[in-house]
């Protein structure tokens, strides 16, 4: 980087907190003036200079000047003794630059590796920005071949070694203009910065490509809530860059500078380094009267990567948007690059893009491939060219195969009105790898248990995902840029494997009959060798697919229907065994309307589950509508005669004591599109709109009786195909124990929760022909092989309104699978979005 590019007006360049502008005239014959005595000190490019400065406009200026002719690396000021010693040692720093009178452990740590101190001088009535350098010693050669790297900044050490990224000047160069360009910064504008002056974000947004772009900037000590409003008024900034700490921290005192905040008048906010809630989003955004503009940049990229648009472009909330600067692409595990709508790794390339780690081979050529560095980050691309990020995949969790995108937990979480900040990461479990917890920091004056958390989030999650624990902390731990970091939470919060912490507590005996019995069902199940009163399912190795196993298991030994919800959420044996107690009293999953998702910004989707009430894809959907609130009809357990028609008529009553008045939406899956049906011909009778009535995989038993036996065969016999070719997918990868576990286990739960002969609802489906013509508008999903091959599954007379059936893959484990509730998601997103103003 060359003095030269930096303007010379005499607009303000540098402003500080109590002290004079310095325009930009002044501050380029200031850089050219250090430079000189840079120079005359004995540095040149091939030098490393370490910093240790406090955030402030000097920190701002010894960026500007040092960069100009050496390698700047600046450090945190709170590292302690033995992080500068690992730092300095890593950097091969051939000098330390700290403020004069600063006592910084920095200090005693250059001195113990002979490395010379430089101390800056300045005054509080100088204008921002210039200081004065006094030298203690001269640098020697240098220790390392500098290249022409001038920034030098090491990624985040939380899993491994910290990897050391230079960045050369025309990396600078190139990150400042793409995001100038993004931001349309000009010399009007002028930047508020609260970011830390050693961390990529601050360095680049805020003030180098402010001060390039020919505006101003203003260097604070950092984010201080309260006085970032008096700074607003004193300044006049038109934009701010932070992390989502940083804006949630400000958004908490704009109640108390409502006036302040809309007077401000800014362009816009920005936000990066970290996903931004979209309920903050809004928030900040009402605050303001401001657009928020979010990006998403790395270190390894000199910061910006992509960036949604100014307006009148499109901005996309929950989307990082397209690409701001370099290509960007989403590239799969073996190096090619993938279509829109495709999940894999994030991969760019451009002029701002690092030439690679220094002195780390090995992690070189796990970064780039053919040309393009893998961000670590996992997401796709829509067919806008904008960017969805899914999750870090050294964040995502692995619970029993099952991988798991932090962030969709953590935006759950932060639905209830008691949380601030929620963190999810991952639990160390033997059995099952890795278990879901989440860090919950709560509002001021706001109460809430971990218990009501964990129901909360089973409420609204699929239950694999549910959070197993929830800890309540004052302060979630942040990493030195404000950063919230998953990767080794569960450590740094002293919590220990589940499975280490089930075997360590007291063991309950199971206290009456009905808990010994129940438990050695679990013991069967679950290969455990005792089962207390206590003990939690998961704790012991359960999954989803066992935990059905386990319910039909105790339906046939116990004569009575348990549903599914409750034990899901409360996961012990006591819980199962009062379950089991109520429905042997009859008073067990009494029809009702269960809120799976009870809030959102649409109407209601009331849907209707299949013959074994598991709501399991019900909630996965809902997990993926976030928008669309959600109940479910519970099925009514211990009718030995249910009746399609009754119940629809009786999911039409409980709709109808919810939504008194209004357009209906019905969703049905399987058996429960039977249901769903019938409600939707019942409310119609009514005089009730429904729109629209989606049915999912439902064909329609009437079709399929008059179709013959040998269809009837043909298609069981090609399903029975089509599963064996998806489990031997499954195990083809397995050893041979973990065949065995998974033939005994898997395929055993899959063939006793969906063949079971006795469940009277199967019986219901068997002997219905339904006999009314529903007008209103339908939508068909049809599961490739499921189902007897058919028209329209049997329904093209009966339904006036259905469009063309969509088809859904095959999949085993059911027609809102992983696999395919994103599908189906997709398709109704737009549909209940469209019908959003009335819903």
């Amino acid at each position: 980087m060359q003095t030269r590019r930096f303007h010379r007006s005499a607009r303000p360049a540098i402003l500080a907190p109590g002290r004079p502008a310095l325009a930009h005239h002044e501050l380029a014959a200031f850089l050219e003036s250090a430079v000189g005595a840079l120079r005359d000190f004995g540095i040149s490019s091939e030098h490393r200079i370490a910093a240790v400065l406090p955030n402030g406009p000097e920190a701002a200026t010894a960026f500007l000047a040092i960069t100009s002719c050496a390698a700047y690396a600046p450090l945190n000021p709170g590292y302690q003794l033995r992080d500068f010693e690992f730092y300095l040692a890593d950097l091969k720093a051939d000098a330390l630059l700290i403020q004069a009178g600063d006592t910084s452990p920095a200090v005693r740590a250059a001195e113990a590796l002979e490395i010379p101190v430089l101390r800056m001088e300045t005054d509080h009535g100088w204008p921002a920005g210039l200081f004065r350098l006094e030298f203690n010693g001269r640098p020697g050669a240098p220790r390392a071949a500098n290249g022409n790297a001038a920034l030098l900044l090491h990624t985040s050490g939380t899993t491994s070694r910290p990897k050391l990224v230079p960045l050369t000047a025309g990396n600078l160069a190139a990150s400042a203009q793409n995001i100038s360009a993004t931001l349309a910064l000009g010399e009007a504008d002028r930047c508020l910065n609260i970011m830390p002056l050693f961390h990529i974000h601050g360095l680049m947004a805020a003030l180098l490509a402010a001060i390039t772009s020919g505006g101003s900037v203003v260097c604070t000590g950092g984010v201080y809530a309260t006085s970032f409003f008096d700074w607003l008024e004193e300044f006049a900034p038109t934009w701010y860059t932070a992390v989502p700490t940083m804006h949630q921290a400000i958004l908490a005192k704009a109640a108390a500078r409502k006036e302040t905040a809309r007077a401000a008048g800014l362009r816009f906010l920005r936000s990066c380094s970290a996903a931004l809630a979209p309920h903050l989003l809004s928030r900040l955004e009402e605050a303001f009267q401001a657009p928020l503009i979010e990006a998403y940049g790395m270190t390894e990229a000199a910061h910006q990567m992509a960036s949604n648009p100014l307006p009148p472009r499109v901005r996309k909330p929950g989307s990082v948007g397209p690409a701001g600067g370099p290509e960007l692409a989403v590239m799969d595990e073996s190096g090619n690059l993938l279509a829109p709508g495709e999940v894999g790794e994030v991969v760019i390339r451009g002029a701002n893009v690092t030439p690679g780690y220094e002195s780390n081979p090995e992690a070189n050529r796990a970064a780039f491939t053919n040309g393009w560095f893998r961000t670590g980050d996992q997401g796709r691309l829509d067919e806008d060219g904008y960017l969805r990020l899914t999750g870090r995949l050294k964040e995502l969790i692995n619970r029993g195969g099952e991988k798991i995108s932090p962030r969709e937990i953590d935006e759950t979480m932060l639905e209830h009105q008691a949380v601030r900040q929620a963190v999810t990461f991952a639990i160390p479990h033997a059995q099952l790898g890795e278990e879901v917890g989440v860090a919950v920091e709560l509002h001021a004056g706001r109460k809430a248990t971990e218990a009501e958390l964990r129901r909360f989030a089973a409420a609204r999650l699929p239950a694999f995902k549910a959070p197993k624990l929830v800890r309540l902390v004052d302060e979630i731990p942040k990493g030195p840029t404000g950063k919230l970091q998953r990767i080794g939470l569960a450590a740094r919060l002293g919590i220990e494997p589940l499975d280490h912490a089930a075997a360590r507590a007291e063991y309950v005996e199971p206290r009456d009959e009905l808990e010994r019995r129940l438990a050695a069902i679990w013991r069967d199940v679950l290969g455990a060798e005792r089962v207390g009163a206590q003990d939690r399912f998961e704790s012991l190795g359960g999954d989803s697919l066992l935990a059905v196993r386990v319910i039909v298991e105790a339906n046939r030994s116990f004569g009575c229907e348990l549903p599914f919800l409750r034990f899901l959420e409360e996961g012990t044996l006591a819980a199962m065994a009062s379950e089991l107690r109520e429905a042997s009293n009859g008073s067990a999953a009494k029809p009702g309307m269960i809120p799976v998702r009870p809030d959102g910004a649409t109407r209601p989707v009331y849907c209707a589950p299949g013959h074994d009430g598991v709501l399991l894809g019900i909630r996965r959907l809902s997990g993926m509508l976030k928008e669309s609130p959600m109940w479910a009809y519970q099925l009514p357990a211990g009718r030995s005669e249910a009746r399609v028609p009754a119940l629809g008529r009786e999911m039409a009553d409980l709709i109808e004591r919810l939504q008194p008045e209004g357009p209906v939406s019905l969703l049905g899956v399987c058996f429960g599109g039977l249901v769903a049906y019938e409600a939707a011909c019942e409310l119609q009778s009514r005089g009730r709109a429904v729109e629209p009535l989606v049915m999912i995989d439902t064909l329609n038993p009437a079709w399929k009786r008059s179709a013959g036996s040998l269809a009837a065969a043909a298609a069981f016999l090609s399903m029975c195909r089509l599963r064996l070719k998806a489990h031997w997918r499954a195990v083809s990868s397995l050893d041979w124990k973990e065949r065995r576990a998974y033939l005994a286990g898997r395929i055993a739960a899959f063939r006793e929760s969906i063949e079971q002969k006795d469940n009277v609802y199967r019986g219901a489906q068997a002997s219905y022909t339904p006999r009314r013509r529903f007008a209103g508008r339908a939508i068909l999903f049809e599961m490739t092989g499921r189902r007897l091959s058919a028209p329209t599954l049997g329904w093209d007379s009966l339904l006036a309104g259905l469009a063309q059936p969509k088809r859904l893959p095959f999949d085993p484990s059911g027609s809102l699978s992983e696999r395919t509730a994103p599908l189906v998601a997709r398709e109704l997103a737009q549909e209940f979005k469209f019908n959003g103003g009335s819903m």
